[in-house]
């Protein structure tokens, strides 16, 4: 699979434990999914601006998947108020804000339960989607 299907395929996993509506015919709306895909990878790319001095240049792409996949687990199952902050204020961007009002918190929890559940292969897709 490409990585494009995956980050579409993770993006559809966060959607389908959301409030956002499906169309019967063609399931989720292509922006939704790219809002959610964006949504992700600004995420990635802050763990990785916080976790930048704990990085060495010795350090090896795995060994860089396994920093961020711990961080975004740790976050995850935290659940704490600045992690929800740091999301919310990346949802606010992205999003309208009669959307915002609509659908962030279902959006909000959604993110950090797909957080929790990541596969390694999946942490290794949105790690190299956000590096590039």
């Amino acid at each position: 699979m490409k990585d494009n299907e995956k980050l579409k395929a993770i993006a559809i996993k966060v959607l389908d434990k959301t409030s956002v509506e499906k169309d019967e015919v063609y399931g989720f709306a292509i922006i939704t999914v790219l809002m959610i895909i964006s949504i992700m990878l600004t995420c990635i790319r802050i763990i990785q601006e916080c976790n930048k001095n704990k990085i060495s240049k010795d350090f090896t792409a795995q060994e860089k998947y396994k920093l961020y996949g711990e961080e975004i687990k740790t976050y995850s199952e935290r659940r704490g108020w600045f992690t929800k902050m740091r999301i919310k204020k990346v949802l606010r961007r992205e999003m309208k804000p009669d959307d915002y009002n609509k659908y962030s918190m279902s959006i909000l929890a959604s993110l950090l339960d797909t957080g929790e559940n990541l596969t390694e292969e999946e942490l290794q897709t949105l790690v190299e989607a956000a590096n590039v």
